[in-house]
């Protein structure tokens, strides 16, 4: 099955299963409330007993937070099926107990005094329940609760559609990664549990148990701060980086796909020459490569990436969920949108990577195809990069009854890039593209966590205006601001074709086309939207290769 088409189905299964479900993702992300702006998280430490007899977690999330506008009350966020049993604060250099009050998936919790800007302040949340089982994941998140071949427990957190609060207290909204992330999951023997950044220390308990910890000292988005744990063999390897560093790999593979396990590690290898090639090196250079074998499809979780393809290899001999996930580690880990409006950035930008690579293969004519794929299958329902705060559901499905897939985040982003490239030519485009990723020289230096950032999609254009030295506003305006695509229109006159751009209310887009005459490609400048070419008696040929996205 083609690339392009299996995500289409993918994304139709998650929304039919919906469906039948009942069920959407949770609320992950939207407005900043004032309680939320008021601080910016430093760590999280989330402690975690796990037990998949009783399908329970209870735990303690220490988070440390600094106060960017005074306040006396803060708000985070915890999923209802969990009940608080305390919060405390540190008041007076001492932990004591603070007030609060749970509203459905909100905890407000009042300070005895009012917090002044610049100030560092603690707080405490212990927790139990049986968590929010995934009905469909990775699309609609939760804990899931699975066997392995062998029969063993399999557990498994996903949470990017609805936000990391189904796992533990946090500040859920993608504006706020933490600078540093512990996590400490104790499970039954014989499991093992995998996590983000770098394994600190393994317990073994008197009770039977083990427990895990694992800390992520560079900036890490909230749903990747989670586990996965089963008795899961470990496979070290390690690959070297562009910049002359060694990368540290490590795959918690299950003890019955340990076989096909190097042979993904040695995949893995080629697609980070790819990402460094294009986007400049791996960004967590110093912390590792993390693979971990799910029972759901994938996701992007850093250092930590969830694997469930089963080990399989396209047509083109690659896997192609491997190769999709790994590069999130640019597009989502090392540069985060700012708010879900600008989901794009993670999934257009990955989507086009996804194609680029049969390119980076030797097979151009792939690329342009897959890209023709992609444009023939946009929806165009809404915009992709819409200007107004968003939920993540309300970015990745469709508006109001959010059962309809709007893909056009992955597949319509991908073309507007491809569009973009065309426009521009490929050497503004890629060192565009490369600037998104690292915008200066140093950044690609940095191993500390500075790095990393959080964007915009007026970020990118402004990128790509200085790189093309082209004002590229109208181009954004028509692809990503809203959902309708622009329509060449053509008329024949004798041996003359002119053309002209029919846009949504008018809007400026001087978009120049290739035209095929006589089997010579020539590019037709449209400036004002329209533009002319003649022939003799052939009738020439539109946008041959397909590079420019347009209704049909």
């Amino acid at each position: 099955m083609k690339k392009s088409i299996l995500l289409s189905v993918l994304l139709a299964s998650s929304v039919f299963a919906q469906r039948e479900l009942g069920v959407r993702p949770t609320e992950t992300g939207g407005p900043l409330m004032p309680e939320q702006a008021a601080y910016d998280v430093q760590s999280y430490d989330v402690a975690l007993k796990v037990d998949p007899e009783t399908k329970t977690i209870s735990g303690t999330t220490v988070m440390i937070a600094k106060v960017v506008k005074p306040t006396n009350v803060i708000v985070v966020n915890l999923d209802t099926p969990y009940a608080i049993e305390r919060v405390y604060g540190d008041s007076a250099g001492q932990q004591k107990s603070l007030n609060f009050e749970r509203r459905d998936g909100k905890i407000w919790i009042w300070f005895p005094a009012r917090k002044r800007v610049g100030e560092t302040f603690e707080t405490l949340i212990a927790y139990s329940g049986s968590p929010r089982v995934a009905p469909r994941p990775p699309w609609v998140g939760g804990v899931i609760w699975a066997t392995t071949p062998g029969g063993a427990d399999w557990i498994s957190v996903a949470m990017q559609n609805d936000g990391a609060d189904i796992l533990f207290p946090v500040k859920d909204h993608p504006s706020d990664k933490p600078s540093t992330a512990t996590m400490r999951i104790t499970v039954p023997d014989p499991l093992v549990a995998a996590g983000p950044g770098k394994l600190i220390e393994t317990v073994k308990n008197n009770d039977g148990t083990s427990t895990y910890v694992w800390r992520m000292t560079n900036p890490i988005p909230n749903y990747s701060i989670l586990f996965d744990a089963a008795p899961y063999r470990v496979i070290k390897d390690s690959v070297k980086s562009i910049t002359g560093e060694m990368i540290p790999i490590e795959f918690y593979i299950l003890p019955e796909s340990y076989d096909n396990g190097a042979k993904l590690i040695e995949e893995t290898k080629k697609y980070n020459a790819f990402y460094e090639k294009y986007l400049g090196p791996f960004p967590f250079r110093s912390q590792k490569l993390g693979i971990v074998e799910t029972p759901h499809l994938g996701m992007e979780h850093s250092t930590h990436l969830a694997y469930g393809n089963k080990f399989q290899y396209n047509e083109h001999g690659f896997d192609w969920l491997q190769l999709h996930e790994f590069g999130h580690e640019w597009w989502s880990n090392l540069v985060t949108a700012s708010d879900w409006r600008d989901f794009w950035i993670h999934e257009g930008f990955q989507s086009f990577m996804d194609s680029l690579y049969l390119e980076h293969l030797g097979k151009k004519d792939e690329y342009l195809k897959s890209m023709r794929a992609r444009a023939k299958n946009t929806r165009n329902m809404q915009p992709v990069a819409p200007r107004e705060a968003k939920f993540a559901y309300e970015v990745y499905l469709q508006a109001p009854d959010f059962i309809k897939s709007d893909g056009d985040i992955y597949g319509k982003g991908a073309v507007v890039l491809h569009t973009l490239r065309y426009l521009i030519g490929d050497d503004a485009f890629f060192r565009a593209l490369r600037r998104m990723a690292y915008p200066t020289k140093a950044m690609e230096s940095y191993t500390d966590g500075r790095q990393t950032r959080l964007v915009t999609t007026d970020d990118f254009l402004r990128i790509a205006e200085q790189e093309s030295r082209m004002k590229l506003g109208w181009f954004f305006e028509i692809y990503l601001r809203q959902p309708k695509l622009p329509k060449l229109i053509t008329e024949n006159d004798g041996n003359s074709m002119t053309l002209r751009w029919e846009t949504p209310n008018n809007l400026p887009f001087p978009m120049p086309v290739d035209v095929e005459v006589n089997g010579t490609t020539q590019r037709v400048e449209m400036k004002r939207g329209k533009g002319s070419v003649g022939f003799t008696s052939t009738p020439p040929v539109l946008d041959p290769k397909g590079w420019v996205l347009k209704a049909p």
